[in-house]
């Protein structure tokens, strides 16, 4: 019992060990700009978004400006929202397959485009795209029947109308 004793005597009055003092934090150059750090909620935020461009995404659609279209895309524009300065509200999926545009369609598709989206007359991409053109020419119905097998391939159909 008297070494026990001894041996907890010995512990209380030496400690467990050496004491350390922590290690100082590196401090910066004093020239140097401190670092500045931002709340996580400041942080969380997303970035605002870009500002659209000026032409219209169904302009641009007729154009086939796909640069345009891009940018509408990155700014967060709907692409199912018809266009209100037309009286047959096309999205913009219609203005691209109605000026021959495919490439365009594509691009629309594939950002999420309704594809079975219809007009104020009823009519979806696929009616515009096979409508008779008796002034196109050959060469213009094989394009046009290019994009509409593009469109039925990706789940197009044509709207039931009279």
């Amino acid at each position: 019992m008297k070494k026990t004793f001894s041996f907890f005597t010995a512990i209380i009055s030496l400690g467990c060990g050496p004491e350390t003092a922590p290690k100082p934090l590196p401090t910066e150059p004093t020239n140097a700009e401190p670092v500045l750090v931002k709340p996580v909620a400041e942080v969380l935020k997303s970035e605002p978004s870009p500002a659209p461009p000026a032409v219209s995404i169904w302009d641009a659609a007729r154009d086939g400006d796909v640069e345009t279209v891009r940018g509408q895309i990155d700014a967060g524009l709907n692409l199912n929202e018809p266009d209100a300065d037309d009286p047959l509200k096309p999205t913009p999926l219609h203005c691209a397959v109605a000026f021959g545009h495919k490439a365009f369609a594509e691009l629309l598709l594939a950002e999420g485009a309704d594809i079975n989206a219809k007009r104020a007359d009823g009519l979806t991409a696929l009616d515009i795209v096979l409508k008779n053109d008796p002034g196109a020419n050959d060469e213009e119905r094989a394009f046009r029947k290019e994009i509409a097998g593009m469109l039925v391939r990706n789940g197009a159909t044509a709207a039931k109308h009279k």
